[in-house]
């Protein structure tokens, strides 16, 4: 009897010992049985450029009851974000200096986690980096190395500026059709104080410059801006156009945005953000197309994208005024501190004399 209830004792501390013993994983990791499918289609829906901030909006499917987000400087990290999240979408407050962000998403079961899904890359834009490209052609997004030292000037219109655009019929309805969206976003974007009309004109302005010069028979007027078609003008192999700056001390508060065919009605908002003053801004390697700005010299928007036009109004909220300097602007906040060297220029090959055209020339006829 003692052996048969030795045998029995013994038989129940094995079976409770083999329905408590441990695998030697972590308590709440999944088996491979047990493991959440990976969340899917990871993708970044929208991203606004803010001056205080970058909101990027992301999705994606899963089976998890929540997900979890990471945000990290490197890949698999979360030394930026890391966040439960209940539904298949959330918005990020990234930062807002320029970086680039690793982004990943799992889906989370009681204690489980699943498999994570594919990286995405966010890249960030500091809008006081934008502002300094456009309005001081100066820092880390602007074509000009070393400019910072020479506390450059802003030129922009004043208030109660009134322009008129015309348009030679050679350069066709399309170039008016795109000033048109130009100048009234601009115009939207500082409350009405710098209007523009545009109108198409039989005047090819073959003969007309901005300042007295040989062979030059007409001078515009103050506050005006032609578009015409004129080959060869602009120089340079493979030019679509170009534009001197307009409003002084930049320019002479004057211009004439000169295309090399009338196919150039594509680069009319572009050349008119010179004419307004605004200088070329490198966006970084991101292929989102809210970041493709129309100042970028690769030109690829014809209009205006939300991120430049919420440069331009923090700008003139921020005290941007005419002949502002470079050094006035860092004091009030509106750019950063720069002593490093240009962006690499895009697909186009950028030109310019003091107070003579911005040339912006094809370099890449692939694109």
């Amino acid at each position: 009897m003692r052996r048969v209830r030795v045998a029995l004792e013994l038989a129940v501390v094995l079976v409770v010992a083999a329905s408590c013993g441990s695998s030697g994983s972590s308590p709440g990791a999944p088996s491979q049985s047990q493991a959440l499918p990976a969340p899917q289609n990871f993708r970044i829906v929208l991203q606004r450029v803010l001056f205080t901030a970058n909101e990027i909006q992301m999705s994606w499917s899963g089976t998890g009851s929540t997900f979890r987000l990471w945000a990290g400087t490197t890949s698999g990290g979360s030394d930026v974000l890391n966040v439960e999240v209940t539904g298949t979408s959330y918005t990020w407050e990234a930062p807002r200096t320029e970086a680039l962000y690793y982004l990943r998403v799992f889906g989370v079961q009681g204690t489980s986690l699943s498999a994570p899904s594919n990286d995405q890359l966010a890249f960030t834009i500091d809008l006081r980096n934008v502002i300094d490209a456009l309005f001081f052609r100066s820092g880390p997004m602007s074509d000009s190395a070393g400019s910072a030292a020479l506390d450059t000037l802003a030129g922009v219109w004043p208030d109660g500026t009134r322009l008129a655009v015309l348009v030679s019929n050679d350069a066709t309805t399309t170039s008016q059709a795109n000033a048109d969206i130009f100048v009234n976003d601009y115009a939207s974007l500082l409350n009405g104080s710098v209007t523009a009309t545009t109108s198409m004109t039989s005047d090819s302005f073959g003969d007309t410059w901005i300042v007295p010069g040989a062979g030059i028979r007409t001078i515009l007027p103050d506050f005006d801006i032609g578009i015409r078609v004129l080959s060869g003008f602009c120089g340079a192999v493979n030019v679509i156009a170009c534009t001197p700056y307009g409003p002084f001390p930049l320019g002479v508060n004057k211009s004439i945005v000169t295309m090399n065919a009338s196919a150039g009605a594509i680069s009319v908002a572009h050349e008119l953000g010179h004419a307004y003053g605004l200088g070329h801004v490198h966006v970084n390697s991101s292929a989102r197309p809210e970041l493709n700005f129309l100042m970028n010299p690769a030109l690829v928007s014809t209009q205006m994208t939300e991120p430049e036009k919420n440069a331009i109004a923090a700008a003139f909220a921020g005290g941007l005024k005419p002949g502002m300097r470079r050094s006035q602007a860092l004091a009030t906040g509106l750019v950063l501190p720069w002593a490093g060297q240009a962006a690499t220029p895009g697909r186009l090959s950028i030109s310019s004399g003091p107070r003579g055209p911005v040339r912006c020339r094809i370099v890449d006829s692939g694109r």
